[in-house]
């Protein structure tokens, strides 16, 4: 199944139960006959109807989803659409004995019996499709505050860590400045290391001056 969303799912539920309902309702107007084939005929009438109404809401979900599950998931709309179309047209083809559905004599209050009863089912159905609306508005809002909670705590989070990195940027820079005062004070030392040196070089050379004017005193 193409990855999509959670909503879209439950439509494509909702639709495959409506399909293999439809399909063994019109068999049964193919075969039934009488009030019977009235009944199952209204109720294949009101299930269309409910599948091109998921349908259009999958059609509506379909556009508000990214574009790689929206191309996936589109041609199984089409499909459906399809499909929904062939069904009411065999459902017409089944119910062509227009006389057997509507004009028999005395069928005026059997008529009137079903068609009050298929009020009363789109009423019922239309409180279910509504309460289910509700869930699903429901699961929409939970699911929205579930994100923003993490949105918040990923805010915290990257908050601590920039806190962090500038702690880390500040002992570097401490850490820096003593690198540079040592570096300085090893200069320093080098230095007078330096100066030593010349200075012990410096009286060894007047030492030995010295004697030498001695000696030289002393033998000449």
């Amino acid at each position: 199944m193409a990855e999509g969303s959670e909503i879209f799912d439950t439509y494509q539920k909702e639709y495959d139960s409506l399909h293999e309902s439809l399909l063994r309702k019109i068999e049964g107007v193919g075969v039934a006959t009488g009030e019977q084939k009235k009944l199952l005929y209204n109720q294949a009438e009101r299930e269309l109807e409910e599948a091109e109404e998921i349908i259009s809401q999958m059609e509506v979900e379909l556009s508000s989803l990214a574009q790689a599950p929206r191309m996936q998931l589109a041609p199984r709309v089409r499909s459906h659409k399809e499909d929904i179309k062939s069904l009411r047209q065999s459902l017409q083809k089944h119910a062509s004995d227009r006389d057997q559905l509507l004009g028999r004599p005395g069928s005026h209050v059997v008529d009137f019996e079903v068609s009050s009863m298929d009020q009363r089912g789109r009423l019922l159905n239309g409180t279910e499709r509504l309460q289910d609306g509700s869930r699903r508005l429901e699961g929409v809002q939970r699911l929205a505050l579930e994100t923003e909670a993490i949105g918040v705590q990923t805010l915290d989070d990257l908050n601590r860590q920039r806190e962090q990195i500038r702690r880390t940027q500040n002992t570097l820079s401490t850490a820096d400045t003593w690198v540079a005062k040592s570096q300085g004070v090893l200069r320093g030392m080098q230095r007078r290391l330096v100066q030593n040196k010349i200075l012990s070089y410096g009286i060894i050379t007047l030492l030995i001056i010295i004697i030498l004017a001695i000696i030289y005193l002393k033998w000449f």
